[in-house]
């Protein structure tokens, strides 16, 4: 009769948790052509799915591309394309797969998917000439894979706070099932909370924060953060340093040195990695450099590309 009575308890449990977990879902939107119709902007198809990005700036000037990192859209690099433009540079930004108004496809969100969906998108737009290319957190990491395998597309590469290796992600997300139940319960709320700390400051964080909840509500937005964190996006790049290091080519590092999510002995890897990197430490600034210090980036990195 008892374990009767808690097999009927277990069930119930189980049942109610189904119920709460599809109750709390906040993602009630989907993009599709008329959603993107409504959001405004430019798109274009790629193997894995529709990537929002944005070209802008003179025709004929040298080509920038940025390259946002693993939860912050292309809206990341607002002040910096103001600047890069302003000093006569075309610019391209884009949303990875997972983030902004691009699609969330139900793939392996690792390095292999963000490499991919960089090649194809410069390749699509027909951007064939080399380019200078600025990643910033995991986009720092991205970059660093794509010139390690396509040295001859990139001329001039910028790392801000960029990820190398032990970088430390929840390990509650990472069972299945365990993890989509917290991450529906609480893991909106931290990433959300963790944005809010990297705009702190910022004169358009109020903007911006509604911007970031935004993405969350269309769907695949959980499942694209879980597998993100499930994979080898959020591993070991050393590798990729070690080819860089050995090509020829200008690289500049920036970096917080109050960073809580890259370390100094992240950083201390990196520059051992390649040598003749050009380091910019920031003094009185953490992981959220690029809103928090904008102005020190813009300066870095215009004195670095001209």
């Amino acid at each position: 009769m008892i374990r009767k009575w808690l097999v009927t308890i277990i069930l119930v449990l189980v049942i109610a948790l189904v119920a709460i977990y599809y109750a709390l879902d906040p993602e009630d939107k989907e993009l599709n052509q008329a959603e993107r119709e409504r959001l405004e902007g430019t798109y274009v198809k790629l193997s894995d799915g529709v990537t929002h990005y944005k070209l802008s700036g003179p025709a004929d000037g040298k080509l920038v591309v940025l390259v946002h990192g693993g939860t912050v859209p292309l809206w990341t690099w607002d002040k910096q394309i103001e600047a890069l433009i302003e000093a006569g540079y075309r610019v391209l930004s884009y949303d990875k797969f997972g983030r902004g108004y691009s699609d969330r496809p139900g793939v392996t969100y690792d390095q292999a998917l963000y490499k991919k969906q960089l090649l194809e998108l410069v390749n699509t737009l027909g951007l064939t000439q080399k380019f200078d290319l600025i990643g910033y957190s995991l986009g720092g990491a991205t970059v660093t894979n794509f010139t390690a395998q396509n040295p001859d597309r990139v001329d001039k590469l910028v790392l801000i706070s960029p990820m190398i290796n032990n970088f430390k992600t929840p390990s509650i997300f990472k069972p299945p099932v365990v993890g989509e139940l917290i991450a529906r319960f609480i893991g909106i709320k931290i990433v959300v909370d963790r944005f809010v700390t990297l705009m702190e400051g910022h004169p358009d964080s109020v903007k911006y924060k509604n911007l970031f909840e935004e993405q969350t509500k269309y769907k695949g937005f959980q499942q694209s953060i879980l597998s993100m964190l499930r994979n080898d996006a959020m591993l070991d790049y050393s590798k990729a340093y070690q080819v860089v290091g050995k090509q020829d080519r200008e690289v500049m590092l920036i970096w917080g040195t109050g960073d809580t999510e890259i370390s100094p002995a992240m950083i201390k890897d990196i520059r051992s990695f390649i040598p003749n990197i050009q380091f910019k430490p920031v003094e009185g600034v953490g992981h959220g450099i690029v809103f928090q210090k904008f102005e020190t980036v813009n300066r870095l990195i215009l004195d670095f590309l001209q």
